[in-house]
């Protein structure tokens, strides 16, 4: 079949946010992240357009679609496109679980797509399964997301909400608040209680001042180099690594 107008439009609309949010949907691109969201049941998959090179089973209940190269590149948001393209529903929004035994991961104003995924693929690694993000955070929907998180946003459970309010319930259900920023405690020096929220900030300007009264203590990734400084998202793998040796458990 060939691709209407319409459906051309909508599916090149899905790179910005506005029509993202208007239509309650986000763009899936390649062959390992389509195959990984056909394998996951918490996303449901409004369609998938796909080549005759993309050779996985699309399930019988799933709108899909052949389509050729040429249509491949005209609703592809990626310069080389790879065989197959879905088109997901945004989940239905759950609350946040406080009484989680185990770190939770707080973004600040993280405003860069690819430091966000490769943040949420870092913490899949590390078995965290909740990251908090300030309103200012990047969408998680932007397609820079998906792709740098390799699959990982289907499984860390995120949410966007006012981080004062959900720092504060953090802390009134027993979870030590802790703050990654200069003039911190040496990491390598510091101990984590098993339910800690870890709070990153973003690498311009760092954690809120509004959120600092609420924080129990900071830590401090010491430099034995010359660089001048990490991305967020390495210092959070850093971090998050230095937690699980402490707490080394698959949860």
């Amino acid at each position: 079949m060939s691709l209407s107008k319409n459906e051309i439009k909508l599916v090149k609309s899905l790179q910005i946010k506005k029509y993202r949010d208007l239509n309650r949907l986000f763009v899936v691109e390649g062959v390992k992240l389509v195959r990984e969201l056909l394998e996951q049941t918490h996303f449901k998959i409004d369609g998938v357009f796909y080549t005759k090179d993309f050779k996985e089973t699309i399930p019988n209940n799933i709108h899909s679609f052949e389509i050729n190269e040429s249509e491949l590149e005209r609703i592809s948001g990626l310069k080389s496109p790879n065989a197959v393209l879905a088109v997901v529903k945004y989940p239905a929004e759950a609350p946040v679980d406080f009484a989680e035994n185990n770190l939770v991961l707080v973004l600040d104003n993280v405003n860069d797509p690819g430091n966000l995924g490769t943040i949420i693929r870092t913490a899949d690694w590390f078995g965290v399964q909740q990251i908090i993000a300030s309103v200012a955070t990047v969408d998680l929907f932007n397609p820079k997301v998906i792709q740098a998180s390799m699959g990982a946003v289907y499984r860390v459970r995120f949410y966007r909400t006012n981080l004062t309010t959900a720092v504060q319930e953090l802390k009134a259900s027993g979870f030590e608040v802790v703050g990654a920023a200069l003039g911190g405690e040496n990491l390598y020096q510091n101990s984590f209680q098993k339910k800690t929220a870890l709070v990153m900030g973003s690498e311009s300007h760092g954690i809120s001042p509004e959120l600092v009264p609420y924080i129990s203590k900071m830590i401090l990734i010491p430099q034995f180099g010359e660089t001048e400084s990490l991305n967020v998202a390495m210092a959070s793998g850093i971090i998050l690594s230095h937690y699980k040796s402490e707490h080394n458990t698959s949860n």
